[in-house]
């Protein structure tokens, strides 16, 4: 059921702090750009400024309301997500409606059926299997399957974990804000960083553009999310796991910016998409959350058995 967000004490400290951000980050494009009002919009770190002023305050109304409106958020994401990873990998009709039924299927079991979590990817792996078989169409089968298994993977399966950690952990509200709000600071800060400082290439054969400045801008942003947003982290996080938690956080964000390189130089092919206010479409803004939301959850888990 939805829930109204004024009655969580934790929402106005979070709202106001996401917007802060956002405010201070698009001053600091402002500044930064001293080019002409005309260049100066065109730029890509106004586009993604501009980006997350919309869907910043939307995001946090969406998970702390809940309900049908955060179910919502996610299947627009699963829907949309996963259609650009089809256009991009150019999977068949039925693999791709099978990939989007299958992400759909999994936020509700995330949500209703928690038990039955573990045997989702094994599950669409039976159903996936199952077209070529039924349908006696084996010709690029295999091609077809390996693709759509890593779109699941890759988009639909990290949806379902972030439904399933806010609905079955204590904390996961918590966490979902915190890591999401880390993320995007660790990718902003990653590109203008490396912007500024260039420097040695970090893999420049899977992506060219990602610099060791960048990874420095990653680890800052990742610290500097982290530490905002103190005021919603859990009493019983103890400091190894907050530490832990940032440093996966931007390794969790360099792995995505690498990820993706190899995605799209594997299928030698980039779709453009404005869905999102002109700039870029899902996938450009939440491949770095679908990769890093599992790897934190795990890895802040393990550190919470060990110290507790």
């Amino acid at each position: 059921m939805p829930r109204n967000p004024l009655a969580n004490p934790l929402f106005l400290p979070v709202f106001w702090r996401v917007m802060l951000l956002i405010v201070v980050g698009l001053a600091a494009v402002v500044l930064s750009q001293r080019r002409s009002l005309e260049v100066w919009r065109r730029s890509t770190l106004f586009l993604r400024a501009r980006t997350w002023f919309v869907i910043g305050p939307l995001f946090v109304l969406a998970v702390f309301i809940g309900g049908f409106v955060a179910f919502l958020l996610a299947t627009f994401v699963v829907v949309q997500g996963c259609s650009e990873f089809v256009r991009i990998a150019g999977i068949d009709r039925r693999y791709a409606y099978l990939l989007i039924l299958g992400g759909e299927l999994g936020l509700l079991v995330a949500a209703l059926a928690r038990d039955f979590f573990g045997f989702l990817p094994f599950g669409f792996f039976i159903a996936l299997t199952l077209v070529p078989v039924l349908s006696g169409r084996i010709t690029d089968a295999h091609r077809q399957v390996a693709d759509t298994l890593v779109g699941y993977v890759f988009v639909a399966l990290p949806m379902a974990y972030i439904v399933f950690v806010k609905s079955a952990e204590p904390w996961g509200l918590n966490f979902l804000v915190i890591v999401t709000v880390s993320v995007a600071l660790s990718d902003i800060a990653a590109y203008a960083t490396g912007s500024a400082l260039r420097g040695r290439k970090l893999m420049p054969r899977v992506d060219p553009t990602k610099t060791w400045g960048g990874v420095l801008g990653n680890l800052i942003g990742a610290a500097v999310g982290v530490g905002w947003l103190w005021v919603a982290v859990p009493p019983e996080w103890s400091i190894a796991a907050v530490v832990v938690l940032v440093l996966v956080i931007a390794f969790g964000s360099v792995w995505a910016d690498l990820t993706g390189g190899f995605i799209q130089r594997a299928f030698r092919t980039e779709v453009r998409s404005t869905v999102l206010l002109g700039y870029g479409g899902v996938l450009n803004r939440v491949d770095s959350l679908l990769i890093t939301f599992p790897l934190s959850y795990y890895a802040l888990i393990l550190v919470l058995k060990v110290t507790g």
